[in-house]
């Protein structure tokens, strides 16, 4: 067996494990996780018994609380895998929904395990008292208020909490969801217009182009551009103000 460094990222310290399996060479992810990135040592082997759309789980390890060690995860070796966002990016709203409807009945589960209760009223408290020592703290905050006053009567479901293209990968079963420390009980509109602006950065804007509105369409809501917009600005004040 050979231990093979692949560095730190998002809060996860991650090594490629090589070995010999029936003759045939095979890899695996060992993930040591953050404290903030913990939660998906409960959450990932939960959601991989219900869908393929996130990575198998192999092992996982949850130190006692005296123990000064990090929560781990061996996971299928993902590391090398294409960004779904070199194909068609509407598979990766398939594989969103999938989880979703996968954990539709599975609330209570979902709390048992840690996930939070995030709604849209949360976000914006989150951004107020980030911003507590800006110059335009106020405005700031009457932003992020109406944004989420706008979009506080749409679904709730399991949201991904940081959808991007390296969190979603092209694989031999389609695509994969990734990287779930972030995941809460929410506004999953929001997943959806984070996607949207990474696409767009990486200068695909055509492909963004209307996914926000499949996605309402495929979940049976109307999506009014206001509320769009109170998304998208929620997302980019908590990208401003709750990711740095």
């Amino acid at each position: 067996m050979r231990r093979e460094p692949l560095g730190t990222a998002g809060g996860v310290e991650r090594e490629r494990v090589r070995f010999t399996s029936d003759g045939a060479e095979r890899t695996v992810l060992f993930e040591r996780m953050s404290p903030r990135r913990a939660l998906e040592v409960q959450l990932l082997p939960f959601l991989a018994r219900k869908t393929d759309r996130v990575p198998a789980v192999h092992a996982r390890g949850v130190p006692p609380k005296h123990v000064p060690a990090p929560q781990w995860l061996l996971v299928e070796d993902l590391a090398g895998a294409p960004s779904a966002c070199d194909g068609d990016v509407r598979a990766i709203l398939d594989a969103k929904l999938a989880v979703e409807q996968a954990v539709r009945a599975d609330a209570p589960a979902l709390r048992a395990l840690g996930v939070p209760e995030r709604g849209p009223d949360a976000i914006a408290a989150e951004i107020a008292e980030a911003v507590a020592a800006e110059a335009d703290a106020d405005g700031i905050r009457e932003e992020a208020r109406e944004s989420a006053r706008r979009i506080t009567k749409l679904p709730v479901a399991l949201v991904h909490g940081d959808l991007r293209c390296d969190s979603a990968v092209t694989t031999d079963r389609g695509v994969v969801l990734r990287g779930w420390g972030s995941a809460y009980i929410g506004c999953a509109l929001l997943d959806v217009v984070r996607l949207v602006a990474d696409v767009v950065e990486r200068g695909e804007a055509v492909l963004g182009i209307g996914l926000s509105r499949l996605y309402a369409e495929r979940v049976g809501i109307v999506l009014p551009t206001e509320v769009l917009r109170g998304a998208e600005k929620l997302d980019r004040l908590a990208r401003r103000y709750l990711d740095r």
